[in-house]
C-alpha cells in the first residue's frame, strides 16, 4: 500500500481543474540517466549515476499493485561495517496534468532480500539534516519540464519507515488518518517544503528544461525519541529507536512553458487549503 503515495496527492487540485478546458501539460516517462546523491549533515551517504527507462537499471517504473510485477531497484551505495546495500526504487504515476515520481531509498539486508532491513540504519538519528539531490533527469517525449511540489497539506512529499515498516511520526508529518488514508497520512506535506521556514524541509529547483534537477533538503531525521505508528493507529516507541529502513520522497513534473496550466496552480492550492480549514 506504500506505493500509492502520490496518486491522491493531487485529488483536490484536479477537482479544481475538473471542468477547465485548458491546455494539458504532459511529461513523458523518465529515460536516460541521472545522478542521485544522499547526504546527512553534509556527509555523502550514497551517490551514483543510474540509468532509467526501457533497458535501464530502473526499467519497471510501475508499482506492484499497478502491473503485478515488482518495481526495479538499483544499488546506489553501501553503509555500515558489513557494507549493507543502499538501493533506489522509482515509480511513475501519469495523469493529464502531471507526472508524479516517487523515490524510495532503502537499506535492505541484501540485494537478494530487499524487503528485510539491514543491520545499519540509513541515517544517524544524531547525524543532522538530510538532503537528496537528483540531477540530469530526462523524459522519453523530450518534454521541457519543471520539478514541482504543490504548496498544499494534501500533497505528501516525504516519509520515513522504521525497522518494522512503521511510519515515523517525524516533526511536521500529519497524524494518523488525518485525511482518512490511515497510516499513509503520516507524511510531511508539500506546504512545509514550500513555506518560508528555511531551517527545515525545503524544495529547490536546480534546473528545468529537457534535463531537470532538484533537491529535497533540510529533511529532519528520526531521532531516538521519535515514535512510530502502525497500520491500526497505535503509537509507540520503535523496536530500534532512530533506525530508518526507508526514506520516501515525491516530486511532480509539469511541462513548460504552459502559462495556462501554471496559472491554474494557485487557485487549485487555495481550494485545497480552504477545504482543510473548513473541516
Amino acid at each position: 500500500m506504500f506505493k500509492n503515495l502520490g496518486k491522491f496527492a493531487f485529488c483536490c487540485c484536479l477537482a479544481a481543474f475538473g471542468t477547465t478546458q485548458a491546455a494539458r501539460a504532459q511529461v513523458g516517462e523518465p529515460q536516460g540517466s541521472f545522478t542521485i546523491t544522499v547526504r546527512q549533515g553534509g556527509n555523502v551517504i550514497a551517490s551514483d549515476t543510474v540509468t532509467i527507462g526501457p533497458g535501464g537499471q530502473l526499467s519497471d517504473l510501475k508499482a506492484t499493485f499497478q502491473d503485478g510485477d515488482p518495481e526495479s531497484h538499483e544499488q546506489i551505495g553501501t553503509i555500515g561495517a558489513g557494507n549493507s546495500p543502499i538501493i533506489l526504487k522509482v515509480t511513475s504515476d501519469d495523469d493529464p496534468f502531471f507526472r508524479v515520481l516517487h523515490w524510495y531509498i532503502d537499506v535492505p539486508a541484501s540485494l537478494a532480500d530487499i524487503h528485510s532491513p539491514g543491520p545499519t540504519s540509513l541515517f544517524d538519528p544524531n547525524g543532522g539534516l538530510i538532503d537528496v539531490t537528483v540531477s540530469g533527469l530526462e523524459f522519453d517525449n523530450g518534454a521541457l519540464a519543471m520539478p514541482f511540489v504543490l504548496n498544499s497539506p494534501n500533497y505528501y512529499t516525504s516519509f520515513m519507515r522504521d525497522v518494522q515498516g512503521h511510519f515515523y511520526n517525524t516533526p511536521g508529518a500529519h497524524p494518523y488518518n488525518a485525511f482518512g488514508n490511515g497510516i499513509i497520512d503520516i507524511q510531511v506535506p508539500g506546504s512545509l517544503y514550500t513555506d518560508a521556514n528555511m531551517g527545515s524541509y525545503n524544495f529547490e529547483v536546480l534546473g528545468t528544461g529537457s534535463s531537470v534537477s532538484w533537491r529535497w533538503n533540510n529533511i529532519l531525521p528520526a531521532t531516538l525519541a521519535t515514535t512510530v505508528t502502525n497500520q491500526f493507529g497505535g503509537t509507540f516507541a520503535p523496536a530500534d529507536p532512530g533506525y530508518v529502513f526507508e526514506l520516501g520522497l515525491s516530486v511532480a513534473m509539469i511541462q513548460i512553458p504552459e502559462p495556462g496550466t501554471l496559472a491554474l496552480l494557485a487557485p487549485a492550492a487555495m481550494f485545497v487549503l480552504r477545504r482543510k480549514r473548513g473541516r
